[in-house]
């Protein structure tokens, strides 16, 4: 395809503009996600791994960490809605946002509630696996059901002022959240018990929310109670939540069967995966969700104004440019995990044979980390078009196949429970390139499979030879300074080598020498 000299221009100042919008997002998010690996980090030196803390795992993992992916998931579904308010009437937008959140929140209580019972008569517990820790698993789920309706709300609140273009909200939502809670492990760390550290994460949900209330002040925003549970928007908005829920809990479902699977294996296992999953998700949601967070409304735009091909080739050209970037950081994060993990978490309760298992853990979760972006920016482009039978077959094919690998991964090894994130990455990969091929073939538009069999192949000799380093350079008695300096040269020379060729790859970089050339030839 040829562009003129002004459609050249034009392309490259709209890349600049999102470009610029991803990267300052990005930006507020790496900051906060920091601040959740610090906090996690602080976690491990406090309390480390074993039996209580194991079941501490699962009550976050069965509450918090299910609470916020349905709520995220009911943020992605909104949006598009407030998004088409907002080109006829802004007080359509604030009256939409009155009637979801108001029959949400009342949802969110009611759907509380029966969780209470349920946890009380220890039918949860059960579910889930608990033991002689029983009484703790309910008392810290019961504790965890009171930031629910919380999380419900403030992620409404977020999809609200995200369609109004503040694009940053969502990155700096647990600033004060993680920054509090750090400075409590510092301060009180060596005097808290489990059960505090639990009524503590939980309450401290009201810092979230009072994140976003400076923007309910900026955009004039005053919330009134609008209950209509006959409003068939509202249940077509539920519906397609129902669908972004599934999507959105993709790598959750597979964390809690790698979980449930390494139960039965040592004491502490489940929570070196709680570690590495609480690590690995900052670290990839960090790029996956500033990308998604920025282009999700320019999705729902681009829908409504170009051709269907257009749009194809636009949602084609977007995850192209982005793979490309996430191909060499899922290859250092799995070369480098171990000493990553050594370096930030290793110290207090948290030992040296801790890191080696949770580093290893997090390496097997990096390689899927491609696949894992291609659901989450493919999923928002398919819901842009209101269509979401084609995610969620993908996600249940996905889901299947992780839960079919972590069998034969349990059969083969059971004393390497570590491999079960082994069987979660392929199951990635395989799903985020089949949903690819799908929309590209769907949309009639060329997959680019030269340009990303370039970078993927570089990105694996990337991968193979930090992996090699850091199995020989970096092996032995190795002091965290000496780590921290050899890995960063290793995956400074090795991103210098990837950056020419993955620069020849960008369509950008083609237009800019064609205008050059225009300019030359003038």
């Amino acid at each position: 395809m040829f562009f003129s000299a002004a459609e050249g221009r034009d392309r490259i100042a709209g890349d600049n503009k999102i470009l610029r919008a991803i990267t300052g997002v990005t930006g507020v998010m790496l900051v906060a996600k920091l601040l959740a690996v610090l906090r996690n980090i602080l976690q491990a030196r406090v309390f480390g791994t074993g039996a209580e803390i194991d079941v501490f795992t699962q009550v976050n993992n069965y509450s918090v960490s299910l609470f916020t992916t349905i709520a995220y998931a009911l943020c992605v579904a909104a949006v598009p809605i407030f998004s088409q308010r907002l080109l006829t009437e802004r007080k359509q937008v604030f009256q939409t946002a009155d009637r979801l959140i108001s029959n949400t929140m009342l949802l969110s209580l009611g759907a509380g509630a029966v969780l209470l019972l349920l946890n009380l008569f220890g039918v949860i517990g059960r579910v889930v696996g608990i033991g002689e820790y029983g009484s703790f698993f309910r008392f810290g789920f019961g504790i965890m059901l009171i930031s629910l309706p919380i999380i419900m709300l403030t992620y409404l609140l977020v999809a609200l002022f995200q369609s109004l273009g503040h694009f940053a909200l969502q990155g700096t939502l647990s600033l004060l959240y993680n920054l509090v809670l750090c400075a409590i492990l510092v301060v009180f760390g060596d005097k808290l018990s489990l059960r505090t550290f639990v009524t503590i994460t939980s309450v401290s949900w009201l810092l979230q929310l009072a994140m976003a209330l400076p923007y309910v002040k900026k955009e004039h925003y005053h919330f009134r109670l609008s209950i209509d549970l006959r409003d068939r928007q509202y249940w077509r908005f539920l519906r397609t939540g129902v669908v972004t829920v599934l999507n959105s809990s993709l790598f959750l479902f597979c964390y809690l069967l790698n979980t449930r699977m390494a139960a039965s294996a040592a004491e502490g296992t489940i929570s070196a995966f709680f570690y590495a999953e609480r690590f690995y998700e900052p670290m990839a949601t960090t790029i996956i969700y500033s990308v998604g967070i920025v282009m999700f409304p320019h999705f729902s735009q681009k829908f409504g104004q170009i051709s269907l091909q257009e749009y194809g080739s636009y949602v084609v050209r977007v995850m192209k440019n982005a793979l490309l970037i996430v191909l060499p950081v899922s290859a250092l994060f799995f070369a480098f995990g171990t000493p990553i993990i050594r370096v930030l978490f290793e110290g207090g309760s948290f030992t040296a044979e801790d890191s080696l298992q949770t580093g290893m853990i997090f390496s097997l979760y990096a390689l899927g980390m491609a696949g894992f972006f291609a659901f989450d920016l493919l999923s928002k482009a398919y819901y842009a078009m209101g269509k979401t039978l084609i995610p969620l077959f993908a996600m249940l094919a996905t889901l299947g196949l992780c839960a079919v690998l972590n069998v034969i991964c349990a059969q083969l090894a059971p004393a390497r429970p570590a491999l079960l994130a082994a069987g979660t990455a392929t199951a990635f990969l395989a799903g985020g390139l089949g949903l690819f091929l799908w929309f590209a073939r769907g949309q009639k538009v060329k997959f680019p499979a030269i340009p990303l069999l370039v970078a993927l192949v570089a990105a694996s000799v990337l991968g193979v030879g930090g992996y090699w380093i850091g199995q020989h350079v970096l092996a032995g008695a190795q002091s965290k300074f000496e780590l921290v300096w050899k890995c960063g040269v290793a995956g400074g020379v090795g991103l210098l080598a990837y950056l020419p060729i993955v620069s020849s790859l960008l369509p950008i970089s083609k237009l800019l020498r064609k205008k050059k050339n225009d300019q030359n030839d003038q």
